[in-house]
């Protein structure tokens, strides 16, 4: 996914209070949500926003952390969407 920064959109997702953010916005508020989560390395996990679609690539332990993951971007106001690409290293 590419991210022209100089035509980023401001995106909301419908039906919350929250002002317009803009995808860059968007996924330093997704970073900061990851960071919450001591068993989720951010380091780890690549966040990508495309007019309030995030996609979180990387790689975790377990499938748990890997949907704590998906959980935790979507709690961030004005994501409208999540795509994962994480890889679990610790399946098997």
């Amino acid at each position: 996914m590419h991210i022209d920064t100089e035509h980023t959109l401001n995106s909301t997702q419908p039906g919350r209070n929250c002002l317009m953010k803009n995808d860059i916005q968007i996924q330093q508020d997704v970073l900061v949500e990851l960071g919450h989560d001591q068993d989720v390395i951010a380091g780890t996990i690549g966040v990508e926003v495309h007019h309030g679609v995030v996609k979180l690539a990387g790689r975790v332990g377990n499938f748990a952390l890997r949907n704590r993951s998906e959980l935790a971007a979507g709690r961030v106001d004005g994501v409208t969407s999540v795509v994962m690409d994480i890889d679990v290293t610790g399946a098997g």
